[in-house]
């Protein structure tokens, strides 16, 4: 019998030699039952299993139905490279594989989007750690072009559009990818993309904890960014170099630096620029040409953003009630934008909302501002003990019916999209709350009396803030140092509270800048 494994650390060779191995007809916590190993690689492997009892922990974000087919990951403690290893060494590397596969499984329930695998469940089986995740059949991208290449232009710009949109999900959060590559995305049987594998994802919030040391190189080589080559600090668009080479590759047939035999691969990453799509393949416009060799750029800050990204792609890609591309694939990449209503959309909780609104006989229901009011101040009073609750929540839910119904110009509505940010930037979601940082600054601020320059300078200093999760440091030594000027114009009590947010975000770039310029940091 395999003898369970408690311990992790201190394990012997011949203990560590008998450590569970996953087997056809295993039942993983009374729960799922094996059916088929899906493969391996040096870190995990993936089974297919069938849910057998849905357990009364079901994780609340699915609803659970017995007998559905489901993938569970296992992290591979009998790796050849574990072997290789001492015993201390092996315990200590065996302790970071435990962590980063604990944070995968964190950052899947996190990751709320048809194009990211969601998470259904979690834990240690026999000593051994596995996630549960929706099973998805289809075929990797790499097996698809080298199926399919070459592509049709609308196919290739098909799956660039859904792959912007899952990476928009992540780095809302924001967490970086970190490897994306051509086996780690995956079109599903009825054409949708589908990105997979965050196994060395990471959160870019200034707490996240780093579990790879100086000289270890996370990703693949060929996909790699400058920043990771030189084992800098990854950011948001460290995922955007990558997924550039992705689409150099769904366009052209090619990666733009191809393996082969070119010992100068890393060289040509760093130093050489590429050449725009349109010299491997016809037809491609110049708005994509322009969009790749940017997406490639070697300075991280003039690559675009992902959102950015998918607003160029997608008025160029297949839309609703568009033909078939051809040649045929199948799967066919461009069926989820060509016939978006033949995909069964996810169920999700529904979120509970207070009455916010005054019925009126015939009429549709108005919202009722003495409510919102009320809302706002709970809001607020979560926010200033820095937690924000159901009331923030609630404020973000409302922010864009708000200022459909009431305009731009009431304070009522300002107030609204100030507490969602506020709540939004406090729980993590930085994305979203510079998206709304920046719409009260370009929208809803209006005059330029010494109270909204006082205002317009704490929301530029938090846009600043939220951006530095992204790692995006100039932006923010640019609002710092723009900050410091408008106080100097204000009233005493005015550039007080901007001082004091200046401050605060100043501490943060203070302590990022000196992060990135320790010699070769490479967090993870």
């Amino acid at each position: 019998m395999v003898r369970e494994a408690k311990e992790l650390r201190g394990v012997d060779a011949d203990s560590y030699a008998e450590m569970y191995r996953p087997g056809t007809g295993d039942l993983i916590d009374g729960r799922y039952e094996l059916t088929e190993s899906l493969g391996k690689g040096g870190m995990a492997q993936v089974w297919r299993a069938r849910e057998v009892f849905p357990g009364h922990e079901a994780p609340e974000i699915h609803e659970v139905s017995a007998g559905r087919e489901v993938a569970v990951k296992f992290l591979r403690h009998d790796s050849e490279a574990l072997y290789a290893l001492g015993p201390e060494e092996r315990a200590a590397e065996l302790a970071v594989r435990n962590a980063r596969f604990r944070r995968e499984a964190t950052l899947l329930g996190a990751l709320d989007h048809p194009g990211i695998t969601e998470l259904y469940g979690s834990g240690s089986h026999r000593g051994v750690p596995y996630i549960a995740m929706r099973l998805v059949t289809g075929v990797s991208l790499r097996t698809f072009l080298d199926e399919h290449t070459p592509l049709p232009s609308a196919t290739a710009i098909a799956v660039a559009v859904q792959m912007a949109g899952a990476l928009a999900c992540a780095h809302t959060l924001p967490v970086v990818h970190r490897d994306l590559k051509p086996p780690n995305i995956m079109i599903d049987d009825e054409g949708a993309v589908v990105l997979i594998d965050f196994g060395i994802a990471k959160p870019l919030r200034a707490d996240a904890t780093r579990y790879t040391a100086h000289g270890s190189t996370l990703g693949t080589r060929g996909y790699l960014a400058p920043e990771q080559l030189l084992e800098r600090e990854p950011t948001a668009r460290t995922d955007v170099y990558c997924f550039g080479c992705v689409f150099y590759e769904l366009l052209t047939g090619r990666p733009p630096f191809p393996l082969g035999a070119d010992s100068g691969l890393t060289e040509r990453h760093l130093y050489e620029e590429p050449l725009p799509p349109s010299v491997y393949a016809a037809g491609i416009p110049e708005a994509i040409d322009d969009l790749v060799i940017r997406m490639l750029a070697k300075q991280p800050g003039q690559r675009p953003p992902v959102d950015e990204v998918l607003a160029v792609l997608a008025p160029l890609g297949p839309r609703p009630g568009d033909p078939e591309p051809r040649p045929r694939t199948h799967p066919d990449p461009t069926t989820p934008l060509r016939r978006p209503a033949d995909r069964a959309p996810r169920t999700h909780r529904a979120p509970t909302a207070p009455r916010l609104t005054s019925p009126v006989a015939g009429e549709e229901e108005w919202l009722d501002a003495r409510a919102v009011e009320l809302l706002c101040t709970r809001a607020e009073t979560e926010i200033a003990v820095g937690e924000p609750g159901d009331a923030a929540g609630r404020l973000h839910e409302l922010a864009q019916r708000v200022r459909r119904e009431w305009g731009t110009r009431r304070p009522l509505v300002r107030r609204v999209w100030r507490g969602a940010a506020d709540g939004l930037r406090l729980a993590g979601d930085f994305g979203s709350a510079a998206r709304l940082y920046q719409g009260i600054d370009g929208t809803l601020l209006h005059g330029d009396g010494p109270a909204e320059r006082a205002e317009r300078a704490v929301v530029r200093l938090r846009v600043a803030e939220c951006r530095l999760a992204f790692g995006e440091l100039d932006a923010a030594v640019f609002a710092v140092d723009a900050a410091g000027r408008t106080a100097a114009g204000l009233p005493r009590e005015l550039a007080v509270q901007v001082e004091s947010v200046r401050r605060e975000v100043d501490a943060q770039l203070s302590a990022r800048l000196a992060d990135a310029g320790g010699p070769g940091r490479a967090g993870v």
